[in-house]
């Protein structure tokens, strides 16, 4: 009797288990079913070269059990068999599923009757052989199938490998294009982005226009006004009433201009427009000039003004006209909510290297919520409050841009507010005694021409010309202002560039075509900013001035016109 292993060591394992986890296809090795060891012995000693591939069952239940285990190039199936003989065995290893394609070849020594050879083809054999078995037929019958065992299991190597690279070249397709569906995205998100911006771009440039358009449609009926009450200066009235409404009405007129001043103002801030002029200055006159603009308005009230100012000078490196904004703006809030006949201070005070205003009251106050947002854009303390909510803004930014920092605090509702504003000092290297400025004095009589198409502008810019003891002349519009111009030696022409048919810059070129007769060209208009001022240069005007146009703008024009004539 030989004895064999059941399940020998392959020699050369040719697939391990798969990525799914089922069981691989193992070495083509050839299952032997004899019940007879002597018979297993011969069929070893046949094969040859074969045998380490053999797998031995004495009978047909072990040979099941094997086939439980592992995969077979080819049975060799005893006939003649206790128990389960061979050809019942075939017939269970054919219905098996996993075992339908495993070759049979029949070994038998008694019958080549052809209804057994028959029946053994039926249950799937694909040969018989005969005892005594000859070596070189068995060697190459089985030869072939373990040949074609190797080659399928080559093949589903093959088929695997060739299914992993698919899977990985599906793999790499899908994700080229995840990536490409990804820069797509990004793309279009970019080009959205970049879509958004331009209509940001362009609603903050038609809100700079209609900014521009607001003030000067405010403007031009802001201008008579101004002017009208500046001649009622010089009015003595008789009736003290008549002195308490035209006083009223100044405070008014003041307060819209500042209103216009302050939208512009936001505006320019917001797109960087605003350019400092810093000089060495003194806050102490800041603080005076700010409150002389703003004790009427507290007169007005019964409110309380106190001011407190070292009597040594406070220096910093700043711009005198802004830093005036920044503490008029504090103080007309202060006087806006602070109740009749209540207080209001403004101290200026030295600490270490900065300089602090503050600005005090007994007003309305304001609770924690309030005073985290109050500085922002358009808010007020209440709803429906006087004002467009831009002063403390503006406020914020002109300290910023001096490089200080503004704060508010307050107790709590209706008991009052502080805002302190701190500025950097000048460094010891800028504490020079700042020059003298030379008043000019005010101009002897001139001759003044006027092209102006709103009439109420042009009658009381006349009145107060003429009050100032110089003659004028009117246009209504700019081709009769040319011809005007043609007709008469002015020594300086104020044109508006609104005008109706040639505009006021067209009139400036023509106008400069005079030459050496050409007389000093003022612009007078509602559009005031930086890029207005510079076309109105260009088109050949020697000055520039803003409506509503004030007493002191339209001299100072004057004055330029005699120090700089055409």
């Amino acid at each position: 009797m030989v004895t064999r292993p059941t399940s020998p060591e392959p020699k050369e394992p040719t697939l391990d288990t798969d990525d799914d986890g089922d069981s691989a296809l193992r070495d083509a090795t050839i299952l032997v079913v004899d019940d007879d060891p002597a018979n297993r012995l011969a069929i070893e000693a046949a094969l040859g070269d074969l045998a380490d591939r053999l797998v031995m069952a004495e009978s047909g239940d072990a040979a099941l059990r094997k086939l439980l285990e592992q995969d077979f190039a080819l049975i060799l199936l005893d006939v003649q068999m206790p128990g389960l003989d061979g050809f019942e065995t075939a017939r269970v290893v054919r219905s098996r599923l996993r075992n339908q394609t495993i070759p049979i070849i029949f070994v038998t020594a008694y019958s080549k009757d052809d209804k057994e050879i028959l029946r053994g083809y039926e249950l799937g054999a694909v040969d018989f052989l005969f005892k005594p078995i000859v070596p070189e037929v068995l060697r190459a019958k089985a030869s072939v199938f373990v040949q074609l065992r190797e080659q399928a299991q080559k093949m589903a190597q093959q088929s695997d490998r060739l299914r992993i690279m698919e899977r990985e070249q599906h793999e790499r397709e899908l994700e080229q294009q995840r990536k490409q569906a990804q820069a797509e995205l990004l793309r279009r998100e970019r080009d959205e982005q970049l879509r958004i911006n331009a209509r940001l771009e362009e609603t903050d440039r038609q809100k700079d226009r209609f900014i521009a358009v607001l003030a000067h449609e405010l403007r031009n009926p802001l201008a008579p006004l101004v002017t009208g009450l500046e001649i009622f200066e010089d009015v003595d009235f008789a009736n003290p009433e008549h002195t308490r409404v035209r006083e009223a009405m100044s405070r008014q007129v003041r307060t819209l201009n500042r209103l216009v001043d302050d939208l512009l103002d936001v505006s320019r801030i917001a797109s960087g427009k605003i350019v400092l002029q810093p000089d060495l200055i003194d806050l102490r006159e800041v603080c005076r000039q700010a409150v002389n603009a703003t004790e009427g308005a507290a007169a007005a009230r019964f409110q309380d003004l106190k001011v407190e100012i070292p009597e040594t000078e406070v220096l910093v490196n700043g711009d005198a006209v802004r830093l005036g904004q920044v503490v008029s703006n504090l103080l007309s809030n202060a006087v806006r909510y602070t109740p009749t006949e209540g207080w209001i201070c403004v101290s200026l005070r030295v600490e270490g290297d900065e300089a602090a205003i503050a600005v005090e009251d007994t007003g309305r106050g304001l609770e924690a919520e309030a005073m985290s947002r109050i500085f922002e854009m358009f808010v007020q303390e209440r709803e429906g409050g006087e004002g467009l909510g831009l002063g403390l803004t503006l406020v914020k930014n002109l300290v910023e841009m001096h490089g200080g920092t503004v704060s508010c605090t307050s107790e709590g509702r209706g008991l009052g507010s502080r805002f302190e504003v701190r500025i950097p000092m000048a460094v010891e290297n800028e504490k020079e005694a700042p020059a003298a400025v030379e008043q000019d004095a005010e101009p002897t009589q001139l001759s003044v021409g006027l092209i102006e198409d709103e009439a109420d502008i042009r009658d009381l810019v006349e009145a107060l010309f003429t009050a100032w003891g110089h003659t004028v002349v009117q246009a209504a519009n700019g081709r009769a202002g040319i011809e005007m111009v043609e007709a008469h030696d002015f020594d300086v022409v104020f044109v508006d560039i609104g005008l109706p048919g040639i505009d006021g810059y067209e009139v400036a070129r023509r106008l400069s075509e005079l030459g050496d007769k050409k007389p000093f060209l003022v612009a007078m208009t509602g559009y005031g900013q930086a890029n207005d001022r510079a076309k109105a240069l260009e088109a050949g005007f020697d000055h520039h001035v803003t409506k509503p146009a004030s007493s002191s703008d339209l001299k100072a024009a004057l004055r330029a016109s005699r120090q700089n004539p055409s």
